[in-house]
């Protein structure tokens, strides 16, 4: 029986926005993705901190370190939506928050956003200096709820951490939009 349903942050609470922002930003980002998704996973991981983030990206932008984070989050669009359709499932339901984030800035987010309010546990990457989809971090997850791998539904936009959850015992779905999570979800007997 489903007790959780983790979700992802970027990619399917919000909008992916600091690759929206690469991607105007930074000139034949294709040929650089590799370096783009490191510095990413390194801020994410709490290797670099947001400040040598910006400054990499400014760097490479041309922009000045005191902008990027500003015109990142102008990129930030809600899926409110979803949010809507989480506020029904959380008399039923534990709803944890998951995401591979710069903890600063995505405490911003949600903060601006009154977003704290939905979930019962967050572990936001750069915080515990994990990353998806390593399995310790769905483990932490499953602990901060007080869960078994098999009463939860994880959700994210990425294939690579759906597979991570799933070899830690996780039911997972791919995030496509809206209506595809909510029959998927059905299948996993959840009520809506």
């Amino acid at each position: 029986m489903i007790k959780a349903i983790i979700f992802d942050y970027a990619g399917v609470l919000g909008t992916e926005a600091g690759w929206i922002w690469l991607n105007k930003n930074i000139n034949n980002l294709e040929i650089r993705k590799d370096f783009f998704n490191k510095i990413a996973n390194d801020v994410d991981s709490g290797k670099i901190t947001n400040n040598e983030y910006s400054e990499i990206l400014a760097r490479e932008s041309g922009k000045s370190s005191d902008q990027i984070w500003k015109e990142i989050k102008s990129e930030v669009i809600i899926n409110k939506k979803l949010i809507s359709f989480i506020k029904t499932l959380r008399p039923k339901y534990k709803i944890g928050l998951l995401s591979n984030f710069t903890h600063p800035w995505l405490s911003e987010i949600l903060t601006e956003n009154n977003l704290w309010e939905l979930f019962d546990s967050q572990i936001i990457s750069s915080e515990h200096k994990i990353i998806k989809p390593n399995p310790e971090i769905f483990k932490k997850m499953l602990d901060m709820l007080n869960i078994k791998p098999e009463e939860a539904v994880f959700v994210d936009d990425r294939q690579t951490n759906i597979d991570g959850a799933k070899k830690v015992g996780i039911n997972a779905i791919l995030f496509v939009d809206n209506d595809q999570l909510i029959k998927d979800l059905k299948k996993f007997k959840v009520e809506i």
